[in-house]
Parts: structure tokens; C-alpha cells; sequence
């Protein structure tokens, strides 16, 4: 079992490593994070479940330093404030909860980081508040990044750079995430 889960990660990682589309995708956001930082902006990351944990690490990253002593990035994981999610949840619905924060913290030129390992359904609630917070960055002047799998299709329209894992499995993607945060800390600060 082991063997056969590490071969899965080895030709995941191997596919990705030679994909100059997918190396494209990462140089494209590194050079959104980096014009957002230029100017003074500030970076609002958000997922749902390991996502959130992830977009947790992310901002913790950008604010405190990857590798290097450097400057702190604003950064901010919008998953985080317990009252504004649950206060939000209950009068509004789930669907609202990042939506919201942006419609409060987001100015013209911040950028919006959005992770999910799906997709939004239609007739169904699943991920329409990822859905939902890239529309409000869109409404609000800001641009947007999706860290997607293969499964994602219906929100790719709303983000100006798009990462795409080609992946189905969820665990898979998210390890994969992991590495493309690291990846894009690391750009980042190359150039601090």
C-alpha cells in the first residue's frame, strides 16, 4: 500500500515538474503577488477546511518570513476571526462568510487568494462561498488567484490567474498546494 501511495506522489510530482503550462501558472501569480506587494497592497487568502489551514499558513508566511529576514508582507487568512465566521454563518448563511470580510477589507489592487480542491455545483451549496469571495474581489478592484485541481471548472472565469493540480485526489492536491505556497514564498522573497 505504502509503495503504491508514493508512486501515486512520484509521477504527480514528475508530471507537474515537467509541465511548462503548470510552471507558467506559478511564474504568472508570483508576478501578481509581487505587483500587489510593490504597491502597497495587501493579500487576502481563504479555503474551506485544509484549505483554510493552508491559506492560515499562507498569510503566516507572507507576515513573518519564509526563509529570509525580511519586511512583513500584509497578509491576511480570512478564515481565522471565529466570531465573524460563525456571526456571519448564522444570520447570512455559510455561503456569504468570505464575501462579506472582503466587502470590509478589500481595496482596489489588494489581491484575493482563493484554495479549493473543487469546484462550485450547481444546486448545491458546495463551495459557493469561494464562489462568492471572487466575485466580491472582482466587484471590489482587486485581482484574484485560484489554487484549483482538474475538477474546477465553473470558477476559473473569475480569477486572473489560475493554478491548476492536474489531480482529482484531495489529498493529493492539498500536498501539491502546500509545495506551490513554498514555491511562490520563495519568489517572493528572492526578490525582498
Amino acid at each position: 500500500m505504502l509503495d503504491e501511495l508514493l508512486v501515486q506522489r512520484k509521477l504527480l510530482y514528475q508530471k507537474i515538474s515537467e509541465s511548462l503550462e503548470f510552471k507558467q501558472q506559478i511564474l504568472n501569480a508570483h508576478e501578481l503577488i509581487k505587483k500587489t506587494i510593490n504597491s502597497g497592497k495587501k493579500v487576502l487568502i481563504l479555503g474551506n477546511g485544509g484549505s483554510a489551514a493552508q491559506a492560515q499558513h499562507f498569510a503566516a508566511e507572507l507576515v513573518c518570513k519564509f526563509e529570509k529576514n525580511r519586511r512583513a508582507i500584509p497578509a491576511i487568512a480570512i478564515t481565522t476571526n471565529s466570531s465573524i465566521l460563525t456571526a456571519q454563518s448564522n444570520d447570512d448563511g455559510f455561503e456569504l462568510v468570505f464575501s462579506r470580510q472582503i466587502e470590509a477589507l478589500c481595496c482596489p489592487g489588494d489581491l484575493v487568494i482563493g484554495l479549493t480542491t473543487s469546484d462550485v455545483t450547481a444546486g448545491s451549496s458546495h463551495s459557493l462561498n469561494i464562489y462568492n469571495a471572487f466575485l466580491a474581489a472582482k466587484n471590489h478592484g482587486a485581482k484574484s488567484i485560484g489554487l484549483f485541481s482538474q475538477k474546477t471548472k465553473n470558477l476559473l472565469s473569475l480569477v486572473d490567474v489560475a493554478i491548476i493540480v492536474p489531480a482529482t485526489n484531495t489529498a493529493l492536491i492539498q500536498e501539491v498546494h502546500q509545495m506551490i505556497i513554498h514555491l511562490l514564498c520563495s519568489l517572493v522573497e528572492s526578490e525582498l
